[in-house]
């Protein structure tokens, strides 16, 4: 059972992983496709690290007031 969901995890954070970093190599494409403005093509690209930084302010508190444990089990969600 733990190595079946140890694989499907890993799976899943391999695809999204790549998924997300599609964004900035198809940029361009994106760019020409959708006639995104220089600042409208930089947000899109820079939307990676806004979501990775940002979103680590609440996962962080969220440890603090609940322990490392219970944010890597994913008791949150339930």
């Amino acid at each position: 059972m733990n190595a079946r969901n140890l694989t499907l995890a890993t799976i899943a954070f391999a695809l999204t992983f790549w998924a997300w970093n599609l964004i900035g190599p198809l940029s361009s494409s994106y760019t020409k496709q959708l006639d995104l403005s220089p600042g409208q093509q930089s947000l899109l690209v820079a939307t990676l690290m806004l979501v990775g930084s940002l979103g680590r302010i609440p996962v962080g508190v969220l440890t603090d007031k609940f322990g490392g444990r219970f944010m890597c089990r994913g008791s949150w969600t339930r």
